[in-house]
């Protein structure tokens, strides 16, 4: 009769040999194994999940690129994912609507319910872009119908600022810029602002909210073992899921969600019998119909894109706007060029005030380079692993050179790709937005191509005009209006594959 001791040590034999198996056949055998890649990662996705929960993913790829180096070939970060770290690659997999579904990471549900950013399926995808894309995201829609009241944002903006300035106190700026951003994205999407500039703090614990949900969700997303069992057992989904009851993370954003959408849902019936009406983002989503059919969101979907404009747009372009002025700061030569070139216009008497989108786009150049090389190429909101899997026949990719297998899960990363020096020149990690202008109009076409910050493809960004609407605006009124002493330089950090900055502090100084 078998003893509990010896049942013991027969199951331990078993799951040793099962793992043993498992290990020398991702190694060995698997259909990835032909390409290079550190060992232990081909071993399982949990490595992956661990660099990402210390929170050291992007330079952890950018070493894996250069260690393994070998023309267009990939580099295999986890059983069945396969990193492309060449600019050359993103066409290839973004663009081929063959390969426009998802990777499981999306389909944790950790960043609420399923939304245009995290829907797997593409044809799904498709149906929702359509359903709530349009010129409303444009930059002549936010031109006409959102500027003036920006600009009115922007004055206080600045009125604040003075204030800090005249009190001689130190300033996170980095958060400052955030707090803007979040409060553009309330405008725009809710009609009003929920008084993160005039009251100086993060309104309803919005941003730290979202930053305390990604830590799980990157590692939950990146641990295939943990997002395709622990967290379809009712226990994983009570433990790990965001739950609208939460105080907390992502599930108090889903609550808050809720709340605006019954309450705008109320108005709107009010509104048939003369009250307000609406036309900002919220207002679209909910009037949002389906081609097919002419159906309208259901309640969830509703729900889950609410959430994600509440979260997605604010804090990524605060991200943008601490990253390029942190580079300003520790780089002083640059932030003269700029202060020069603002300079020089405003005595032409080519700005307004505040400064209009147009105005920077068409006066002020240097800034502009400042934008794209400092908030967007070296520092990117989001370097996320934006997986794709290889649809029907597999997929070839580097003009044909290379193939991986139907079903490969295949990914590119802004913060690799946007810096290599076969684009970029031999000084990736500088920060030089002289690169921008100094660029014959080949030269700066492949640069613009291997931009990889808002994605491209049927999946591109959907917001990505109001990022930079907002960057061209906020970003040269500061150096305009303000100096900058340099207190404590700020802090890059990627969590869960979203950045954000910390800690840089300043004092500010009016102007004349």
């Amino acid at each position: 009769m078998m003893t509990f001791t010896s049942l013991l040590i027969q199951t331990g034999l078993v799951l040793i040999t099962a793992i043993a198996y498992r290990i020398i056949y991702n190694i060995h055998f698997h259909p990835l194994s032909k390409f290079p890649g550190p060992w232990y990662c081909a071993t399982s996705s949990l490595p992956l999940a661990i660099i990402s929960l210390l929170k050291r993913e992007p330079k952890f790829l950018l070493g894996l690129a250069r260690k393994y180096a070998d023309g267009d070939n990939p580099i295999r970060i986890s059983p069945t994912l396969l990193l492309f770290p060449k600019p050359s690659s993103i066409k290839y997999i973004y663009q081929d609507p063959r390969h426009n579904t998802k990777t499981g990471l999306y389909g944790t549900g950790m960043l609420g319910p399923p939304n245009i950013f995290t829907v797997m399926d593409g044809n799904e995808h498709k149906a929702l872009r359509k359903a709530l894309g349009g010129p409303q995201w444009s930059f002549g829609a936010l031109k006409n119908v959102w500027e003036e009241r920006v600009d009115n944002l922007v004055k206080l903006f600045v009125s604040k600022m003075t204030d800090f300035a005249k009190r001689n106190e130190e300033v996170v700026l980095c958060d400052k810029v955030a707090q803007f951003a979040a409060d553009v994205m309330t405008l725009v999407c809710f009609g009003e602002t929920w008084g993160f500039v005039r009251n100086s703090r993060d309104e309803r614990n919005i941003l730290q909210s979202f930053r305390d949900g990604l830590v799980m969700f990157g590692f939950g997303g990146r641990w295939r073992t943990f997002r395709e069992t622990v967290l379809k057992t009712p226990l994983g989904v009570s433990l790990f899921l965001p739950k609208a009851s939460d105080d907390r993370g992502i599930g108090f954003l889903v609550g808050q969600a809720g709340q605006l959408v019954a309450r705008r849902e109320r108005e709107n019936r009010m509104a048939e019998n003369g009250g307000k009406e609406h036309h900002d983002f919220l207002q679209h989503a909910l009037e949002a119909r389906f081609k097919d059919g002419n159906k309208p969101l259901s309640d969830l979907q509703k729900l889950a894109h609410v959430t994600i404009l509440v979260t997605a747009g604010a804090d990524t372009t605060g991200t943008a706007m601490g990253s390029t002025l942190n580079y300003l700061l520790v780089n002083k030569k640059c932030l003269d060029k700029v202060r020069e070139e603002i300079g020089d216009a405003d005595s032409k008497g080519l700005l307004s005030n505040p400064i209009q989108y147009e105005e920077t786009r068409m006066h002020l150049p240097y800034t502009v380079a400042c934008v794209k090389e400092g908030g967007l190429r070296l520092r990117p909101p989001a370097t996320n692993l934006f997986g794709r899997v290889a649809g029907a026949g597999g997929a070839k990719i580097c003009h044909g050179d290379v193939y991986v297998p139907e079903g490969t899960e295949m990914t590119s990363n802004a913060y690799v790709v946007q810096r290599d020096p076969e684009v970029f020149g031999p000084d990736p990690e500088v920060f030089r937005p002289e690169r921008w202008l100094e660029s014959d109009e080949q030269k700066l076409s492949e640069m613009e191509a291997a931009m990889f910050v808002f994605g491209v493809g049927p999946r591109v960004c959907l917001g990505k005009d109001i990022a930079v609407f907002e960057l061209y605006k906020l970003l040269p009124e500061i150096v305009r209006r303000f100096e900058m002493d340099l207190v404590r330089e700020g802090r890059y950090v990627v969590s869960g594959g979203v950045a954000y900055n910390k800690d840089l502090v300043v004092k500010l100084r009016l102007r004349d």
